[in-house]
């Protein structure tokens, strides 16, 4: 697929983005403030991870370029080296968490069953994959810059703000935990889009994605050291070059 590089339109794309994700929260938004909000308008929150795809899918319509898309986009090959980054990843959180909780005696585990382990796997990787059609599968595919890792770390700088409203309105942050955060969803993307720079199947960056949410369960400072760590060393052992 040709990469899109009308700038203008790619600013229309993540601006419309940014202004129908926003408005998927004003309810909730409204509701805090103690403004009396019908419980059905309450449910649009939900649609905020699918803007993104829906937009990308919408745009791709219009081009008549839809069939095109979705068979690169599944395209390559999962190859060894593939699921042994995954593994390594996942063996990583899963140790940082443990470790966490050995030493300073919290208990990060929210998984109260292996019932409620695998409905959020499940969860977890549905919505990773709606959320990695727009981000690495459209947006990054799209990037209007020649070199790979300005356009990973520009897609991964536009997630990041992205998921903003959601961190404010639903989890209630504040700015240093946002702030961490936006490292953190940087680091993720740096992974996800090298990653998906090598498969080009999509299918396995949402399992990566999913991953990272599901076994990365302490403190996000903790996990943006490790992550920092396993990019460098990964980048050291494979000497890839975006």
């Amino acid at each position: 697929m040709a990469r899109y590089t009308n700038k203008l339109t790619l600013t229309l794309w993540v601006s419309v983005v940014y202004v129908l994700s926003f408005i998927c929260y004003v309810p909730t938004l409204l509701e805090q403030n103690g403004i009396i909000i019908p419980n059905i308008l309450l449910y649009v929150k939900y649609l905020y991870v699918c803007i993104p795809s829906i937009a990308a899918i919408f745009l791709l319509v219009c081009e008549q370029n839809v069939k095109v898309y979705f068979l690169q986009m599944f395209s390559g090959k999962i190859t060894a080296k593939h699921i042994l980054i995954w593994a390594v990843c996942m063996a990583a959180g899963i140790f940082c968490s443990y470790c966490y909780s050995l030493i300073t005696g919290v208990n990060v585990n929210i998984y109260l069953s292996s019932a409620s382990l695998l409905a959020n796997c499940i969860y977890l990787l549905i919505t990773a994959l709606v959320e990695e059609i727009a981000w690495r599968g459209f947006l990054l595919e799209r990037s209007p810059f020649k070199k790979k890792i300005i356009s990973v770390i520009f897609v991964g700088a536009v997630w990041a703000v992205w998921h903003i409203p959601m961190w404010i309105i639903r989890n209630s942050l504040g700015m240093e935990q946002i702030v961490c955060l936006c490292i953190w969803t940087l680091l993720v993307s740096v992974v996800l889009g090298r990653t998906y720079y090598q498969c080009r199947n999509i299918l396995l960056i949402a399992i990566m994605h999913a991953a990272f949410n599901i076994c990365y369960l302490a403190s996000i400072q903790y996990n943006i050291v490790v992550l920092a760590i396993i990019i460098f060393v990964g980048t050291l052992l494979y000497n890839t070059s975006l």
